[in-house]
């Protein structure tokens, strides 16, 4: 990047030391170089914008170019498509909430450079007991989302499981059934912690999201760094990556920021098309 823009070395950072001339300064009068921003509503040209009409075809659309071009990159014309995949749906309870929850995969077109796989990782969570569409809050998240509270399998179902795995677990190894006769009552795998039925109502300090459920609200939390990963490395991964067929990106191409913005839309477009 130093390169595409003629950069010979970066200018070192300011210095902790007060006594040096490069130090860092905490004066707020000589923090402002610029002092006079550009009009929000005048044109390039000069023209003061009067009307909507002005606003919508002209001032918008240079400050977008402007935001495209200095700070957020382009997005290529060229982005391939997302396929989305349910992987697991579950019906959950979230507090006292039910809801259904999902985890989607939103799987990305490599076909034109298949040595970069883009998977978008995403948790959807809506409430059961809302009739019709509902709003949904997208928020981001820098883990792979999980499933809010999992649903835990019967008493019944637990014992079979557990049988079946002692049985595995003595073929695999006979010492072990010499242990498990030691303990007898001991099963190996127990139940997660279930729902609490005897949980209050959501108020204002509940968790966001039981908030969110409690109004008849959905939300979905977006792994971003499954999008694109938020460092100098990653660009040449990711979707930014897949898109420039893993070479350097060039100064007025799209950033993570922006890559995160797009992937926040991919998932919109299969959730319209599916719930008009």
């Amino acid at each position: 990047m130093m390169q595409q823009l003629g950069i010979k070395k970066l200018r070192p950072g300011p210095s902790p030391n007060e006594s040096e001339p490069n130090h860092a300064n905490y004066d707020e009068a000589q923090a402002d170089p610029c002092p006079q921003l550009p009009d929000v509503l005048t044109t390039r040209n000069g023209k003061k914008v009067t009307t909507p009409d002005q606003w919508w075809k002209v001032r918008r659309p240079e400050l977008i170019e402007d935001f495209e071009r200095e700070m957020y990159g382009r997005v290529p014309k060229n982005v391939p498509r997302v396929t989305w995949i349910t992987q697991v749906t579950d019906n959950e309870l979230v507090g006292r909430i039910p809801v259904i929850a999902k985890q989607l995969i939103g799987r990305v077109d490599n076909s034109e450079y298949p040595l970069i796989n883009v998977n978008i990782n995403m948790v959807l969570v809506l409430p059961q007991n809302v009739k019709g569409p509902v709003p949904v809050l997208m928020m981001f998240g820098f883990l792979p989302p999980a499933l809010p509270a999992p649903a835990q399998p019967s008493l019944a179902d637990m014992e079979k499981i557990n049988s079946t795995f002692k049985e595995l677990m003595i073929k695999q190894n006979p010492e072990m059934k010499a242990i498990f006769d030691r303990y007898p009552a001991y099963a190996p795998i127990t139940r997660l912690p279930g729902p609490n039925f005897f949980a209050p109502a959501p108020n204002g300090d509940s968790p966001p999201t039981e908030q969110l459920l409690a109004a008849g609200w959905g939300y979905c939390t977006l792994e971003t760094s499954s999008i694109q990963a938020d460092n100098g490395a990653g660009l040449t991964r990711g979707i930014i990556g897949l898109v420039n067929k893993g070479q350097p990106r060039k100064p007025d191409d799209w950033g993570a920021l922006r890559a995160w913005a797009w992937g926040r839309l991919a998932p919109w477009t299969i959730w319209k098309r599916n719930h008009r």
